[in-house]
């Protein structure tokens, strides 16, 4: 354990190296501007820290001949030793000049600027000059690449499982796939592939499609050529992923994740990666998503040559995180769990401790293969939890990297996006972020693993303003002295004015000259200043040792009576935020950006056009630099200042987005926002982890309206859909609800807080770690259901009603923020709640789920024609015109029911109405669980399908049309559009869906290994929609049963069942019935065990014979033999003619019943729930 003192020390330690790194860095650029480099040109600073440009030409370029190359560090703490480079550009280039650009991420490591700008002059000059091929780097070039990074691999110990990895420099840790000049020309192949290469392929991707995926452009693998690409692709709907958790990550049900791999010069197989300690792994990876299971392979290439995604082959926002991390730490994981028999999660803490050596983390190696946890995860969904890495016998390493890429996606909230390691914590979001680690939260803003504030400004800016709205409400003191913001944007770099909200302490700052008192705040090293209202221009006014430049952000301070305010009021200290443009003599030319009140209880903003009363050509005042480091403020009062200065300001969000709508450009490149004010934008976006979207009847999108969605009751408040808790979270919640034998499961309540609570409350959940307003009735969340009540919660710095302004409300905000307050749902158990009356105290945090936010909004909003609210954020600019709105037409919406014991109310205890669709535990399996499988059809890719299979099975055609010859059933020729297909029921457990899903995939794993004539049945998988409905086919009878005859006279080849699955499963039996064709019924000497409804007369179907340890494929089997008894009389068909008519379920459930009753066997107490699904 550490003290504080020690994670003090080590955190300015850090601060300071990363002070003196950036340094370093950018006086070597300054010194590389001065040099010649050939080919290269025009360098400068990039539009983000850390990041320069520089172009470069060449002859053999196409018009016109040069192109622009942008330059990030990836770890500024470490240059030069433990960096790397990461090279992109936005232009067209040839692939060859992309590939250099790709490859310079590994290239680089440990390189000074001169190095890396000498080194790739050359290289890029070597492709270009010589058809596309590196040719040997010169000994200045060799010496630059291996400079440092042998000789520290020997202080890694002499364990022979890191004589297989490729470390790069011991500062860094990372992995390194650079393979050396020699290298590269020793490891291509002579192509074409030999037989036993093609077979290995083959195998591998058969694994691949038995394992349940789809593959694409394998049968290019064959011909040899280098660099070839395959896709292998799962659909979205199979993730059982819930419609939150889809719409919050940018995926349509119908959507492909499609992992995409590359196969530089050869071939690697399992075994290559795992005996090879030399040479790096010649494959590459993509991940993305697809409209299509097998995209082409024109918008495979274009994936890996360009930074631009294709059209087909969309970015999801965590690919970029998942590619690096597939392509700087698999290989050596995958070598770990081999070596030492350990889990992914061990692999990956070995991997980060032993290498990093970290004093975080404890040298002690993960267990031994004996005592190791087990490797497959119960909270993954069914259909991905096989773990073909501990399977016996020949691996394919396309399948285990499908497999690590889909655990890593569908369960990426549990871990860091950028160092990929465990979270910890308590609170398990729906969005995933990073963890503690400064280092990774700069690294998460700088190389854009967030989601794009662009985007989101565009597509949901009531959203963004809500998110700043809070972020500025948590930064005034509340009544207790704090500062409502728990966690504040350390490891930025963020540089903020020097303006102080209190006086600091002597021993607070260093290197302070001079303190200023003004109204309101204090100046650090002001510089003393004659300010020009209508020039903008500073004229200094005093010898000073300041150095401005072009370029710097200042902020000017002048104290003024503004012509917007009362004369009888004092004059107002004004904070001028500019941009130096040029400096001449002692006079600045600045570019205002923005204007505001110092921050207090008077704040506004002050617009540009409006000037002080009795203007002077020149204002006495002071001007600051904005070069603080807000991680070096030690006052948590003073940060809460800084960052108020800088929200205020910042633009409206509707000025925002009108500049993103208008120019196309980005945020980051309008002159109106600072790169700090970028910086902070991204934050306060990226680090909600919870799921908002705006409710409203003119949604600023241009999307559908949500009406569906809207709780009607609560007028006058903006209602935002709140989705908070990560899919495993959702699962806890379900899994109570599961054991809860009510009618009613959930119980819906109020929770209010105040304004400064909500930035916390949306990251890190509600709980009680904080208590402000007592604890009278216990320890727990309080909840009540009286709207009322709660809202004196959610406003109690202002008191219920008032119309008095709220003074921590960001002044640029639309919605002008007076209270929130959420509608939660619990767990219908109040009777194990610490206290039930007058409030619900809720003692687990995991027994309730955040549905709403409603946000009162003091803004006056427009009104329509017909009095409906118009957004500020419309769509598209007015037409003009008096033509009255047309509101959409909603169609009936289902409403959810509440507990009539325990209803929530609205305002003055008005009657909620709530739809269904608010509340996901009503929705069934649809949109929460495994049980989501939609019913929507599979898109083909234009690539034709059979190129790939009869490659990949072309060693099992001989065993295939063997096995063919002994049956005449065909798979996968069914017509289902005249069967049943139902919806997933609204009872779909969270117990069912798991165990539905085991089932499923242990009768994938038995179909695709055993030949159909000796299985018997058959289940087309790609059809099936509802886990609780299956269709199954019987097939390949014996030829010498009366059933088999009767079959082959009308020309079938199999019996269609159907499988219910009731609301007890797997306590309660499934329901089987035959669809077609109909039996002749025993009373007229028929048999099979068929009633004459074409229900399944058995007692193992039957709460009688019923074990919850029966497994499906034992049922089937069962099913199938009783179906072929010839005692005491054989199963035949009723009709020998061609019309073949269906059994209908009502007639099936009641002659399950009539045959129960006879034979004396009890029936499942949820049987109707087979009928009454239709």
């Amino acid at each position: 354990m550490f003290s504080l003192n020690d994670l003090l020390s080590r955190f300015f330690t850090n601060t300071m190296a990363l002070s003196q790194a950036q340094s370093r860095f950018r006086a070597e650029l300054v010194l590389a501007n001065d040099k010649q480099y050939a080919n290269i040109g025009d360098i400068n600073k990039g539009d983000i820290e850390d990041e320069f440009t520089f172009m470069f030409n060449h002859h053999n370029l196409p018009y016109p001949s040069e192109f622009k190359i942008h330059v990030q560090l990836q770890d500024v703490r470490h240059y030069p030793g433990g960096n790397t480079f990461l090279l992109y550009t936005n232009d067209e280039v040839p692939p060859t000049v992309a590939r250099v650009l790709e490859e310079s991420l590994f290239e680089t490591t440990g390189m000074k600027i001169d190095n890396l700008l000498v080194n790739l002059s050359q290289r890029l000059r070597n492709v270009l000059e010589h058809d596309g091929s590196d040719v040997e780097l010169d000994t200045e070039m060799a010496d630059a690449i291996s400079d440092g990074s042998e000789s520290d691999l020997d202080d890694l110990g002499d364990s022979d499982e890191y004589d297989l990895l490729q470390f790069d420099d011991e500062s860094t840790g990372r992995p390194t796939n650079r393979i050396t000049q020699v290298d590269r020309n020793a490891s291509r192949s002579a192509w074409p592939l030999s037989q036993e290469v093609i077979n290995r392929i083959q195998r591998d991707f058969r694994s691949v499609i038995h394992a349940g995926f789809h593959t694409g452009q394998v049968r290019g693998l064959e011909d040899g050529d280098l660099g070839n690409k395959v896709s292998i692709s799962i659909r979205v709907n199979k993730l059982s992923l819930s419609k939150e958790t889809r719409e919050a990550w940018g995926l349509a049900s119908s959507d492909y994740i499609v992992l995409l791999i590359r196969y530089d010069k050869q071939y690697s197989t399992y075994e290559d990666v795992i005996n090879n300690p030399v040479s790096p792994c010649t494959m590459s990876f993509r991940l993305r998503k697809c409209s299509k299971k097998k995209p082409s392979n024109q918008d495979i290439a274009a994936a890996f040559s360009s930074t631009v995604a294709p059209e087909e082959l969309a970015h999801i926002w965590i690919s970029k995180s998942i590619d690096e991390f597939m392509n700087n730490e698999f290989i050596s994981m995958l070598k770990l769990r081999k070596l030492r028999g350990i889990s992914w999660d061990s692999a990956k803490e070995l991997l980060h401790s032993r290498i990093l050596s970290s004093p975080h983390y404890s040298e002690e190696l993960p267990p031994s293969k004996g005592d190791e946890e087990p490797t497959i995860e119960p909270d993954l969904p069914s259909f991905l939890s096989d773990d073909h890495l501990s399977s016996n016998g020949e691996l394919s390493l396309p399948l285990i990297a499908m497999q690590f890429t889909l655990r890593y996606l569908v369960k990426c909230t549990d871990f860091c996006t950028v160092c990929h390691r465990k979270v910890e914590g308590n609170f398990a979001a729906l969005m995933p972020y990073v963890c503690s680690e400064p280092l990774c939260l700069y690294q998460y803003m700088s190389l854009g693993l967030g989601p794009s504030i662009d985007y989101e400004i565009v597509n949901q800016p009531y959203v963004v303003d809500l998110l700043i709205s809070f972020a500025y409400s948590s930064l005034p003191l509340t009544e207790e002295g704090r500062v409502g913001m728990r966690e504040f944007p350390t490891g930025l770099g963020l540089q903020v004015p020097k303006i102080r909200g209190h006086r600091p302490c002597p021993g607070q700052i260093t290197k302070v000259s001079r303190v200023l008192d003004v109204a309101g705040g204090f100046l650090l090293d002001p510089v003393d200043m004659l300010f020009n209202w209508n020039e903008s221009t500073a004229e200094i006014t005093e010898d000073n040792d300041t150095v401005f430049s072009a370029g710097q952000s200042v902020v000017a301070v002048t104290l003024v009576h503004m012509a917007d305010s009362p004369v009888e009021l004092s004059p107002e200290l004004v904070l001028h935020h500019a941009r130096v443009e040029s400096k001449h003599d002692r006079t600045l030319r600045l570019n205002i950006l923005s204007q505001h009140t110092i921050p207090g209880e008077n704040m506004r903003s002050i617009p540009n056009d409006t000037a002080p009363q009795f203007l002077k050509d020149n204002i006495p005042g002071h001007i600051v630099l904005c070069d603080d480091e807000l991680d070096c403020i030690p006052d948590e009062r003073d940060k809460a200042f800084c960052l108020k200065i800088i929200l205020a300001a910042m633009p409206s969000v509707t000025d925002m987005r009108s500049y993103l709508m208008s120019s196309r450009e980005s945020l980051a490149k309008w002159d109106r926002m600072t790169r700090v004010s970028v910086d902070l934008l991204r934050w306060i976006i990226a680090s909600n982890r919870s799921y908002l979207v705006h409710v409203d009847e003119n949604p600023a999108d241009g999307k559908p309206a949500r009406l569906h969605e809207k709780i009607s009751g609560v007028e006058g408040c903006v209602q935002f859909r709140f989705a908070q808790g990560s899919p495993e979270k959702e699962d806890i919640f379900n899994k109570v609800l599961a054991e809860i034998e009510k009618p009613h499961k959930t119980l819906l309540a109020w929770h209010g807080s105040a304004l400064e609570n909500w930035h916390s409350i949306i990251r890190q959940g509600l709980d009680y770690t904080d208590t402000h307003n007592g604890r009278s009735y216990g320890n727990g969340i309080y909840f009540s259901t009286d709207f009322d009540y709660s809202v004196t919660y959610s406003d109690k710095a202002r008191g219920r009603g008032s119309t008095l302004p709220i003074l921590s409300t960001w002044p640029q905000s639309a919605l002008q923020v007076s209270y929130v307050i959420s509608l939660n749902e619990l767990v219908n158990l109040p009777e194990q709640f610490v206290c039930q009356s007058p409030h619900y105290v809720v003692q687990h945090c995991h027994w309730t789920q955040c549905r709403y936010l409603f946000v009162k909004a003091m803004a006056t909003r427009k009104k329509a024609d017909d009095g409906s609210d118009v957004s500020h954020f419309s769509h598209s600019p007015s037409q003009g015109g008096k033509e009255k709105k047309k509101m959409p037409q909603v169609p009936p919406v289902p409403k959810f029911i509440q507990d009539p014991d325990w209803p929530a109310t609205g305002p003055e205890k008005s009657r909620l109405s709530i739809p269904k669709y608010a509340i996901p535990s009503t929705r069934g399996g649809g949109d929460t669980g495994s049980g989501s499988l939609e019913e929507e059809p599979e898109i083909e890719s234009s690539d034709d399908d059979k190129d790939d299979l009869e490659f990949i099975l072309r060693d099992d055609e001989a065993d295939e049309a063997a096995a063919a010859s002994q049956t005449d059933f065909c798979p996968g020729t069914l017509d289902f559009s005249n069967l049943p297909q139902l919806t997933p029921p609204s009872y779909a457990t969270n117990t069912a869906q798991k165990a539905l899903g085991q089932e499923i995939k242990r009768l994938q794993k038995t179909q695709s290994s055993t030949p159909l004539h000796q299985l018997g049945w058959y289940i087309d998988f790609e059809k099936m929609t509802n886990l609780f409905q299956w269709i199954v086919e019987l097939h390949s009878f014996d030829e010498s049963l009366p059933l088999a005859q009767d079959m082959k006279a009308v020309g079938l080849t199999s019996i269609v069942l159907e499988i219910r699955f009731l609301r007890g499963f797997p306590i309660s039996p499934p329901f089987v019935r035959v669809i077609r064709p109909r039996f002749l019924s025993f009373m007229n000497g028929g048999g099979g065990h068929v009633t004459s409804g074409g229900a399944m007369c058995m007692e193992l179907l039957t709460n009688s014979g019923w074990s919850p340890a029966n497994s499906m494929e034992s049922v089937l089997l069962q099913v199938r033999m009783a179906m072929c008894n010839v005692d005491p009389q054989p199963a035949r068909l009723q009709s020998i003619g061609q019309n073949q008519t269906q059994y209908g379920v009502q007639e099936a459930v009641e002659a399950y019943r009539r045959a129960a009753l006879a034979h004396g066997w009890e029936v499942p107490p949820d049987l109707l729930d087979a009928s009454s699904i239709v």
